[in-house]
């Protein structure tokens, strides 16, 4: 935690300004297939995070992201779409991951 506390005198909380800052740990691009990798593990009593960022235009190509799951210190991916329309893809992206 960091941030500002203020108390009276009497010990009561005036102001919490306090926040958690997130901890960028890595990153891994999926190439556009499942799998899976693994991970740092986070210091006890932290969150972890993860952030999805298409490498290219979902609107204009019809790519998909893929789901993710983090079970322990192993990070996977999968994608998941209807193959019976035209046009979808599984887009590459890149996974940012840490925790705050």
């Amino acid at each position: 935690m960091t941030g500002l506390v203020i108390k009276n005198s009497a010990g009561v909380v005036m102001v919490d300004m306090t926040m958690n800052i997130s901890q960028h740990q890595g990153s891994v691009d999926t190439g556009s297939a499942n799998g899976s990798v693994a991970i740092p593990a986070v210091p006890v009593g932290k969150t972890r995070f993860y952030i999805v960022v298409p490498l290219v235009d979902l609107q204009r190509e019809k790519g998909k992201k893929p789901g993710v799951t983090i079970s322990g210190n192993t990070l996977s991916w999968t994608y998941s779409y209807s193959t019976s329309g035209w046009g979808y893809f599984s887009a590459n992206c890149r996974i940012h991951y840490g925790y705050y």
